[in-house]
This record gives structure tokens, C-alpha cells and sequence, in this order.
């Protein structure tokens, strides 16, 4: 007995139990599934052994403090011209009541510091209270530095602040501006976007994609079935993802995102495959169970090729030496699979279980009845003519027609137009522009924006340079001190920075050497200098940036440039090149390490990189084998995977021309301020355009195989495939587009392009490469596609039905 006779009669005999099952998992799902948009963050971890784990692992032996702990920063900005905030007794009045008031916090035992300008001023600290004003006096903060908490722990510490703002903010009325930034409350910023994201696609797109599943359906009672579907799939492969986000393993805040796009697209287009062929069989006069058999046959086979292939091209992102990534083809897996199991098992039970309500259509034609004997003959002759007329009126099968007459031209054609885009892949660069991950118009991304614009942009995340010297009290000496200065004499040389970047025990902002003479009087309790407000705040300094053993020093950078931005791979690899270089020349027996920033992000990047080939040959060995079993075939699998690359080009190109060379910067002028493309979704979007590339072609494929096995010509197969499939794979790649295209009304750029680049890539293989380019090619293979593979002889033309 065939597997599908088997699986069928599964289906039959366990049907109510399947119903049931899906329905406790769904009570579940809801209670437990939404609860994942809460535990996801956006951690980012060096790799390890990279250059940024090993400074990140001393800086946290050395000065555990430091990784404990976080900065949120009040920005007070005025809105008049003329204004100077340092003269406003209100702005005064209101930043003292405001730091007096965080006494009410109710874990005021974590907050570790507080700044601000009139309180450093009056206490004779000059020089730090200066760097909390921007220079045109306009713009002053409040640095509040807390313990390291839980994301909930800041969100509750945020909104106290907020309320603090308000209560006290009202004496500033209209002419100053008041916000929170930090890093903590930019990631706020993007997990809030993230939900926003979500209820976009559940009041725009679903509602669109189900009225063009609809009309291609053309059953309303058929619309409940992938209605069901498909909020199961949601809610529970939100819920099988959940206890992996509560794990120690840190789930991209993306992720739900990406998944509940696809989501949406696959448990339509499986819904589609399915249902439209149910209602194929049962229009050509099947019984309920004989056409969900039927279907589970071809749709399902069809679906199960499809949805294990998505899934091994997910899942090779797992190997990806960073969380977010991983999670991500983690969660797109999950999400595939779990519309694919509902699909399988639950669509046919319903059908199965209610096929009476199902399966009832209204029919254009009615028949006659001529005589008692000759009714069955006589409707099944006026089904094959009506059959015959409506296939070569198809535009479908004209389509199929033209392509395999003219298949040389037309992919001559096609060639001609992909090439100029497709070779602007040679061009694509990425970029680590973090501003691409937060939310256009996030309440903590504007005062971040402004904050750059006022102040050093590295105040919120600054670089660190550690130097070791591997003995105690080896920091106190004047040969070390002399070798920081020089060593920042040349930094600000040779990498243009300002000497108010660096905050150290060895410079004033100012550029002046500390002359080891002076630590000595600043750090001796029976000198006139110890008790000066100059030798408080060394001795500050030197508690925060020497470690208790005095063996460890820390440069702090404040970078003049967007920590988060264009520059700061380029500057991490040209100070890692400058600290070897120097170390090299200076001394070999202390250590120069660079950590902060985001030099843990470029490490990252670079390891994923150099991982990304050994992907592209394992997900194109995975995917020449998978369809080479399905097909029996060793040709097909070979051309599949050469449209796939041509598709690639040609959405990588485009991609390219749109990010990196503004062709629509004038239509879009969001985009003029993107130089590149994030550096993980051209990473990220490969996976799933293999996938989706495998989609439609295993579908169409699989419907000319059908006609080949049962012994129609190789042209003749090829164009009743496209006609039986054509509509069903435009109205898929329109659900499908609509799908992504909630993506695309997100207001994080990061997901914009990922959102670009799937709706792109669908209407490209939607229109082009399965509609004409594969019939083309196959009617020039011939034979030759089920090679080695034998198949009956062809015997059947176009004007035989089936």
C-alpha cells in the first residue's frame, strides 16, 4: 500500500483526534504564544576568542563594576535662538528638583551616579560639569548611571523617569525640549517598534491577503480553513518558541517579526495549494474523501517538498556564531514547520470531518439530461469539450506556448535585461549603521539624534582601550604614563581625534599631560593638592579607570562621530591596526586591547562572513539532493539551482541599486540617508529567497511531472502544467508579496530592505522565472529533465484531458 493510502486512512480513522489536539494546542498557544514578544532582546556577544572577547573578558575581570552597569541620559534642549539654558533659572530649578526627586525611586540603591552641571559647578568640578553643556550653551544633560537590570527593571526606571519629567517639567513649558536616550531605552525603542510592526500586519495585510485568497478560492466556507490555519500556526510556533527565548540563548527582537511574515505567506500559500486542488477534484466529480486524498497526494507532497526545504535552509543559520542571527533562522524554522504540520494534518481532518459543508460549490453550468443511459457519457463529453475550450483559451497556456516555441529568444531576452542588474552584486557593500536598527520616529531615537547632534555621539556608547601591564601597581610608574601619552598624542594624530575624546588619567580634555609629579601630590593625603577640586577629581578618575591592583588602565573614547554608524567599523579596524602597530614599537610587555563600542559587532560580522560560503555550498548540496530524490532526477535539481542563482543576482543587484546607488532616493527620501545595506540582511535574506525560489518551482514542477508520468509529451506536459498551476502561482505570489510587504510599512530600515528584497524576489519568480524562463528551459532539455529516470512514452498532445 502507497504511503498516501496509508497516511489517508490515518487521516479517516483519527480525524476528531487530530481536531481536538489542535484545539488544546491552541488554547495553549494563545495564553502562552504572545508572551514571546517580551522575551526578546537585541544582545549582540563577541565571538569567541575574537579580538573583542578577549578585551571584553578582561575589561569584566578587571572592572566588574563596568559591566554591571548602564547609562540613561535627560537631555534638556532649548527651543528659542537666543536662549542660554546655563542662565534659565528654570532649566536650574528644574534638573535639581529632578535629581533630588530620584531619591523616591524604589531601588534608589542601584543608582550609581548622578551628573549634572549645577551640581558639579558648585561643587568646584569645572572641567566635568563643562562637558554636560554643548558648546553653543543651547543643550545640557543629566548622565544617571544605574546597575545593570532586567529589561522589565528599565522599562519600570524609564517610565519613573518620565513621570519625575513631568511632574517637575511643567516650569519649562513650550521653550525647552526634554527627552530620555540611552542604549537601554533605544532597545525600548526597537522591541516597541517590533509590536507596532506586528499590529500593522494583523490590521493591513492579513485582512488583503485573505480577500485575494478569496477570490481565488471563490468558496467562502473554504475561507475558514486557512483563516484557522493560520492563526494556529502563529500562536503556536510562537509558543514553541518561547521556552527557547526563557532559555540562556537571546532571541533576536526581529524575530517574531520575520516569523509572522512568514507565517502569513506560507500557511496561505500552502492553504492555496491544498484547498484549490480539493476543489479541482471535487469540481471534476470526486467524492469528498477521494479528492482529499488526491490532494494530500500532489498538493501535500507537493507542500512537504517545499516546507522541509524552507526549513534545512532556516535552520542553517543556527551555525551562525551570534544569537540574533540564529534565532532568527531558529524562529523562520519553527514558523515553516509549524504551518506545514497544521496544513498536513488539520486541513484535511476538518475536510474529512465536515466534508459535506466543504464541499458544496455553486456550478456555472447546469446539464440536461437526454436519456436515462446516456446522461454520465454526456456530461463527461460536454466536461472534456468545456475542459479543452477553457485550457487553449487560457492565457496561461498561451503563455506556455509561446515560451517553449520561442525558449531560445525568450531566455536570450531575459539574460539581456537580468545582466546589467544582476552585476551590480560586485558592488553591494554592508554597513554597521546601527541607526538602520531603530524605529524611524522612536521617542528615545529622537533625543539620541539630537544628543548627537549637540555632543560627542560616543557619550552613550564609548570605546575603551585596555592596557595591561601585567604586574601589580605597574600602572604607577613614569615610564608607563609617558607611553599613554604618547600613545594618545599619536591617536589624536593619526585617527583625528579631538583631545575632549578621551577621558583618561593621563590628558585633561584640553590635551594637557598629567605630569606623573602631579598624580603623586594629587593621590598623597598630607599634600597642599589633596583636597583641591583638582586632586578630588583625579583621584575619581584614577577609582575609575585603574583597576584595584593598579595593574589595568582604561582609555575611555568618546567618539566624535556615531558610535552606531557608517564610521565606526572603519575605526575599529584602523585603532586595532594603530595598537598593534604601536605596541610593536613602543614595548612588547604590556597588552593594548579595544573593546566597547561596537568592536564586538565588527568581530561578529566578520566571522559570519567567513562562515556565509560554507552555507551557500551546504544549503546548495542540501537542496540538489532533496530534489533530486523528489524527482528522480539529476538534471532538474542542476537547473533549479541555476534559476535560483539568476534570481539571487538579479534582487541582490537591485538591492544595490536602490540602497547603495538611490535610484528611488527621489521618490523615497528615507533613503537618502542609507549608504549600504544593514550588514545581516543580505545574510538573513538568502535563506529564505533559496526557499521561496524552491516554492513555486517544486509546484509547477510537480504538476508537469504528474502529466509526464501519465504520458503526455514533454511540451504538452509543460503547458498543461503552467495552465493548471499558472494562476494558482500568480495569486500565491500576490498573497505573498502582500504578505511581506508588511515589512516594507515597518519603520525600521533593517526590516524595510529584508521586506524589499522578499517582495521583489516573489514578483521576479512569480511573473518571470516560473511562468516563462522554466518552461523555456525544460522545453530545451526535453528527455533530458528526468534523466536518469524512465517514464512512459509520450503518447498524449495538449488537446487530450486528462
Amino acid at each position: 500500500m502507497k504511503f498516501v493510502d496509508c497516511y489517508h486512512k490515518f487521516l479517516e480513522k483519527y480525524k476528531i483526534v487530530i481536531i481536538v489536539f489542535w484545539a488544546i494546542a491552541l488554547g495553549f498557544s494563545v495564553w502562552l504564544g504572545p508572551q514571546l514578544l517580551s522575551e526578546t532582546n537585541l544582545v549582540f556577544e563577541a565571538p569567541e576568542d575574537s579580538p573583542a572577547a578577549v578585551a571584553n573578558g578582561i575589561l569584566n575581570q578587571e572592572f566588574p563594576e563596568r559591566n554591571n552597569e548602564t547609562s540613561i541620559i535627560i537631555l534638556i534642549k532649548s527651543l528659542e535662538e537666543e536662549t542660554d539654558i546655563l542662565e534659565s533659572e528654570d532649566v536650574r530649578i528644574f534638573i535639581l528638583a529632578f535629581v533630588d526627586s530620584l531619591e523616591t525611586y524604589e531601588h534608589y540603591e542601584n543608582i550609581q551616579t548622578v551628573q549634572d552641571f549645577f551640581t558639579l559647578n558648585s561643587s568646584g568640578m569645572e572641567i566635568i560639569a563643562s562637558g554636560l553643556v554643548s558648546q553653543n550653551r543651547k543643550t545640557t544633560l543629566v548622565i544617571i548611571t544605574i546597575q545593570e537590570q532586567t529589561k522589565e527593571e528599565t522599562a519600570v526606571f524609564v517610565f519613573f523617569l518620565e513621570q519625575q519629567i513631568e511632574e517637575y517639567g511643567d516650569a519649562l513649558e513650550e521653550e525647552f525640549f526634554v527627552g530620555i536616550t540611552g542604549s537601554r531605552p533605544l532597545l525600548m525603542d526597537v522591541e516597541e517598534g517590533t509590536k507596532s510592526d506586528l499590529a500593522r500586519m494583523d490590521s493591513i495585510v492579513i485582512p488583503i491577503a485573505f480577500f485575494v485568497l478569496a477570490l481565488v478560492l471563490r468558496s467562502i466556507r473554504l475561507m475558514i480553513i486557512p483563516i484557522i490555519a493560520m492563526g494556529i500556526s502563529f500562536l503556536f510556533s510562537f509558543m514553541i518558541m518561547l521556552p527557547i527565548a526563557m532559555s540562556s540563548v537571546n532571541v533576536g527582537t526581529f524575530a517574531p517579526s520575520v516569523m509572522m511574515s512568514l507565517v502569513i505567506a506560507m500557511s496561505i500559500d500552502y492553504s492555496l495549494f491544498l484547498l484549490s486542488r480539493y476543489r479541482e477534484e471535487i469540481l471534476k466529480g470526486k467524492n469528498n474523501s477521494q479528492a482529499v486524498r488526491l490532494m494530500s497526494e500532489h498538493a501535500g507532497h507537493t507542500i512537504l517538498v517545499s516546507g522541509l526545504t524552507l526549513s534545512i535552509c532556516f535552520a542553517g543559520m543556527i551555525f551562525f556564531p551570534m544569537d540574533l542571527l540564529a534565532t532568527i533562522g531558529m524562529g523562520s524554522a519553527i514558523a515553516v514547520l509549524c504551518t506545514l504540520l497544521i496544513n498536513l494534518t488539520l486541513t484535511p481532518a476538518i475536510l474529512l470531518t465536515f466534508g459535506k459543508f466543504f464541499s458544496k460549490f455553486k456550478f456555472s453550468l447546469r446539464f440536461k439530461k437526454k436519456k436515462k443511459g446516456e446522461e454520465d457519457i454526456n456530461v463527461e463529453e460536454t466536461r472534456e469539450q468545456r475542459e479543452l475550450k477553457k485550457q487553449l483559451n487560457s492565457i496561461w497556456y498561451k503563455i506556455a506556448k509561446l515560451s517553449t516555441k520561442y525558449a531560445v529568444p525568450i531566455i536570450l531576452v531575459v539574460l539581456i535585461i537580468a545582466i546589467p542588474v544582476s552585476i551590480q552584486v560586485f558592488d553591494l557593500k554592508r554597513t554597521v549603521d546601527t541607526n538602520q536598527v531603530f524605529p524611524r520616529g522612536g521617542e528615545y531615537v529622537i533625543t539620541y539624534n539630537t544628543l548627537s547632534e549637540e555632543f560627542n555621539p560616543g557619550t552613550i556608547l564609548p570605546y575603551y582601550i585596555v592596557i595591561s601591564t601585567g604586574e601589580t601597581n605597574g600602572v604607577v610608574n613614569q615610564s608607563f604614563f609617558d607611553t599613554c601619552q604618547i600613545m594618545m598624542d599619536e591617536l589624536h594624530v593619526n585617527l583625528s581625534l579631538p583631545y575632549n575624546s578621551f577621558f583618561s588619567i593621563f590628558k585633561a580634555p584640553d590635551g594637557f599631560s598629567i605630569p606623573y609629579t602631579l598624580v603623586i601630590e594629587y593621590s598623597n593625603n598630607v599634600s597642599a593638592l589633596y583636597d583641591t577640586p583638582e586632586g578630588i577629581l583625579y583621584r575619581i578618575a584614577f577609582e575609575r579607570y585603574v583597576n584595584q591592583e593598579n595593574s589595568t588602565v582604561l582609555i575611555e573614547i568618546q567618539t566624535p562621530f556615531d558610535p552606531y554608524g557608517l564610521e565606526s567599523e572603519e575605526f575599529v579596524k584602523d585603532m586595532r591596526i594603530f595598537l598593534e602597530n604601536f605596541s610593536d614599537k613602543e614595548t612588547s610587555q604590556f597588552g593594548f586591547y579595544l573593546g566597547g563600542g561596537i568592536a564586538f559587532i565588527v568581530d561578529t560580522i566578520d566571522k559570519v562572513y567567513d562562515l556565509f560560503p560554507i552555507m551557500i555550498i551546504i544549503t546548495i548540496a542540501v537542496v540538489y539532493l532533496l530534489i533530486a530524490v523528489m524527482f528522480k532526477s539529476a538534471f532538474i535539481p542542476l537547473r533549479l539551482l541555476i534559476t535560483i542563482a539568476l534570481t539571487l543576482s538579479w534582487i541582490y543587484g537591485f538591492a544595490v541599486l536602490v540602497f547603495e546607488k538611490g535610484i528611488f532616493n527621489w521618490l523615497f527620501p528615507i533613503l537618502a540617508d542609507v549608504q549600504a545595506m544593514y550588514w545581516i540582511v543580505p545574510i538573513m535574506a538568502f535563506s529564505i529567497l533559496v526557499g521561496l525560489g524552491l516554492d513555486y518551482d517544486i509546484f509547477l514542477l510537480s504538476r508537469i511531472s504528474e502529466y509526464r508520468k501519465m504520458g503526455y509529451t514533454e511540451k504538452a506536459s509543460i503547458h498543461k502544467g503552467v495552465y493548471r498551476t499558472g494562476s494558482i502561482i500568480t495569486a500565491a505570489g500576490v498573497i505573498m508579496t502582500i504578505a511581506f510587504s508588511g515589512l516594507l510599512l515597518s519603520t525600521e530600515m533593517i526590516l524595510n530592505q529584508f521586506g524589499f528584497m522578499l517582495c521583489f524576489a516573489v514578483l521576479v519568480d512569480t511573473f518571470v522565472v516560473r511562468t516563462i524562463l522554466v518552461p523555456s528551459i525544460m522545453s530545451l532539455a526535453e528527455r533530458w529533465n528526468w534523466w536518469p529516470s524512465r517514464l512512459p512514452e509520450p503518447e498524449k498532445d495538449d488537446f487530450v484531458i486528462e
